[in-house]
């Protein structure tokens, strides 16, 4: 099939294969009022080892997260007072942030304590046997004291009230978490699964009876002392009481690493969920839900972005729901357009996504250099196979992966998937017409 390349005299041969669905059977207060919007946000970053915590400055204009080699990474008014990176100890379960905001304090497994800025220290389980390992702490309001909470729910109190513990109880899954009352006079763990355990606290509900898609992972206690928040490992939100308002959720925010905690601030309407991979999101009535999309700024992404955008741009021109960017199937793409690069072109053996997945498909196009993407989207719209894998309404997710060739040349991949964890769906049949294209520019990008 021959496109012409916008503004030039010559052509470019684009060629194109779509592959048809595979599919199988597998098994608020005064005060708050006052407050600024929670605004602060961060992208993945390299790291060293994946964060494990977060706690939001005073004023709700930032937050520190901490990484589990006990580096800290700061945003927004956060300030960097250092980290345990160069100590000796075990992994960094939590971090608490002092009343001042002016230093923070860091907690390992075996319960060892390290200060920063302002922070006292207090004591430490640092070299005291303890029946299971340190998951969370929770700092006191007056910043005097902390407490530290093991697994099974065995509390440790440095000059904090202690308030009792879940250490002689039979858990169902295990304590991942706590905060403590605003007035510091208790505090609240949460297990795996959502259970809530009250120590001269209210109770206000949790998720114990509910079947969850993905543990609970941290919670956060609203700054007026009325609720609280736990979230779960794929960014969903549980509120119980007079929490903050639900502003959204990190569900399909792009979940290539786990949610790992939630924060609030005193001085911020909203809260923060930050990732094992250093992401963090702000909800507030001023920021929107995140929506996984790809990111990057490499030539590669920059197109595999506008393929995506396109995509999606076909499928609303019919009222077709969108198609969510699936980090998963985008890294397989990736993987198999370079593939496709170094050894010729073919499909994958794309079925071998089936499980997490019950039904599959795949579209793929190579052009020679100079070939416009846009040229190879309406090489596909007007292949009928093609065009019947990017119009299927029962694909929820996709992934694109471009690879640019040394030559110049372009090889695409789009892999479409409907995940088990979206319900039951079963896959599309018929050829949807071609009319009417949504974009039938052929752009102006290329490798």
């Amino acid at each position: 099939m021959e496109r012409g390349r916008s503004g030039a005299r010559r052509r470019a041969r684009a060629t194109a294969a779509a592959l048809a669905i595979f599919a199988g059977v597998v098994s608020t207060n005064a005060r708050a009022a006052h407050a600024a919007n929670a605004s602060i946000e961060s992208n993945v970053t390299a790291l060293a080892a994946p964060i494990t915590s977060l706690a939001a400055t005073p004023s709700g204009k930032g937050y520190w997260r901490a990484g589990a080699d006990g580096g800290v990474l700061t945003a927004g008014d956060a300030h960097f007072y250092g980290s345990a990176t160069q100590v000796a100890h075990d992994s960094i379960v939590a971090i608490a942030a002092t009343r001042t905001g002016n230093g923070y304090w860091l907690t390992d497994r075996r319960g060892a304590v390290f200060t920063f800025g302002d922070a006292t220290f207090h004591g430490s389980m640092s070299g005291h046997p303890l029946n299971l390992p340190i998951v969370g702490m929770a700092a006191t309001p007056d910043g005097k004291g902390y407490w530290l909470v093991a697994s099974d729910g065995g509390i440790f109190s440095f000059n904090a009230p202690y308030r009792g513990s879940t250490g002689g109880m039979r858990l169902n899954q295990p304590i991942v978490g706590m905060s403590a009352t605003p007035d510091g006079k208790g505090y609240w763990l949460v297990a795996s699964d959502g259970g809530v355990f009250a120590f001269n606290a209210p109770f206000f509900g949790s998720t114990g009876g509910i079947q969850l898609n993905r543990p609970i992972t941290g919670m956060a206690a609203a700054p007026n002392g009325g609720g609280y928040t736990m979230v779960a490992a794929d960014g969903g939100l549980f509120r119980f009481g007079a929490a903050s308002p639900f502003y959204g959720s990190a569900v399909n925010a792009c979940p290539g690493a786990p949610a790992v905690a939630v924060a609030m601030s005193k001085g911020a309407k909203g809260y923060w969920i930050a990732f094992a991979d250093a992401r963090t999101y702000a909800f507030s009535p001023s920021s929107a839900a995140p929506k996984c999309n790809p990111t990057g700024t490499t030539r590669a992404n920059v197109i595999a972005a506008d393929l995506f955008t396109r995509l999606n741009d076909e499928r609303a021109a019919r009222h077709l729901p969108l198609l969510t960017w699936d980090p998963s199937l985008a890294s397989y793409a990736a993987s198999w357009s370079a593939n496709m690069g170094a050894n010729g072109f073919r499909h994958s053996t794309i079925g071998n996504l089936l499980g997490p997945y019950n039904f599959v498909g795949e579209n793929i196009a190579a052009g020679s250099r100079g070939t416009l993407d846009g040229s190879l989207h309406n090489a596909w719209m007007h292949s009928d196979g093609h065009r019947a894998n990017i119009l299927a309404p029962g694909f929820t997710r996709v992934g694109v992966g471009v690879f640019c060739a040394a030559d110049g040349s372009m090889f695409l991949t789009q892999d479409f998937g409907h995940p088990s964890s979206d319900g039951n769906a079963q896959p599309s049949t018929g050829t949807p017409p071609v009319d009417p294209v949504a974009r039938p520019d052929a752009g102006t990008l290329h490798c």
